[in-house]
Parts: C-alpha cells; sequence; structure tokens
C-alpha cells in the first residue's frame, strides 16, 4: 500500500510557503507509514495558491513565479528522497502542473518553452538522496479553469 501525499500537507501550522517546506516538516506522515507498513510517494502542490492564481506555475510568463514554483519542486524532490530513505522504500515524486488555458490560445508553443525549461532545472538539481527518490512528471489532460489548452498535457 501506498499514500500519495502532496506537499500542502505538511506540519507547518501554516506557516510556511511552499517553498520553505523541508523534509523534517513530513516526519508525522513517515512515522505514520511505518506504523502502518505504508510506501509514501509525493507531489508537489502547483495550485491553489496566490503565485498560482493566473492559471500558471512553472510555465509562467513571470520569471519570479517561475522560480518560486521551481523551487518548490527541487524542494519537494528532496522531501521525496527523505521519504524514501526513512522508509526504506523509494518514493515517487510526481510533478504534474495545471497551467493552461480555457481558451485556445494563438501561441501554444512559447508556455511549453517555459515549462521544458523549468523542468529541466528542477530535475538537474542534486539532491541528498538519489536512489531513494524516483522522479515522474505526468502530463494532464485538463486542470480546472484550463480545458481546452493544457501546457503539460500529451502534446508537451
Amino acid at each position: 500500500h501506498r499514500l500519495n501525499l502532496h506537499a500542502i500537507y505538511g506540519d507547518s501550522d501554516g506557516r510556511l510557503d511552499r517553498n520553505d517546506w523541508r523534509p523534517h516538516h513530513f516526519d508525522k506522515w513517515i512515522d505514520w507509514a511505518k506504523e502502518n507498513n505504508h510506501g509514501i510517494d509525493f507531489n508537489p502542490t502547483c495550485f491553489s495558491h496566490p503565485l498560482a492564481d493566473d492559471g500558471f506555475t512553472l510555465a509562467s510568463h513571470d520569471e519570479s513565479v517561475r522560480e518560486f514554483w521551481i523551487t518548490h519542486c527541487i524542494n519537494s524532490r528532496e522531501i521525496g528522497g527523505y521519504i524514501g530513505e526513512k522508509l526504506d522504500n523509494p518514493c515517487v515524486t510526481n510533478i504534474w502542473v495545471p497551467d493552461g488555458y480555457k481558451d485556445v490560445p494563438a501561441d501554444r508553443f512559447t508556455p511549453r518553452q517555459r515549462l521544458k525549461e523549468s523542468l529541466d532545472k528542477v530535475l538537474a538539481a542534486e539532491i541528498s538522496e538519489p536512489d531513494f527518490n524516483l522522479d515522474a512528471v505526468e502530463c494532464k489532460l485538463f486542470g480546472l479553469g484550463s480545458e481546452s489548452y493544457v501546457v503539460g498535457s500529451h502534446e508537451f
């Protein structure tokens, strides 16, 4: 059995922003998994945040917004490696990005180019426990409010 855990469920009493999460904020989940003989997989949470209000995170036209989400995803990979090491069971860190538009944009290429560059940075970052983190990038068929064009869809 495996629990798929999103980054928003860390233990910080709501005092941290997403790019400030660190591995120890998930120790209670690790303890729970050990007690219940579960593995844990992990997801960055690239939604429900003021820096995602325009529908874009890793593909945002705003470089500072992209950098925030890049940091969040790198930290999530670090957390995934930590979880996997503590459970002696590799953790799949699954990155999925709901970026997109409700309508068909004239330029479908540029946001995908920004997403590729962002993912390249995320996946190139060295993490402490690479043997216990399995990276995954999940395409999204649609996202809420972006039914017509999703940057990270299967077309990406």
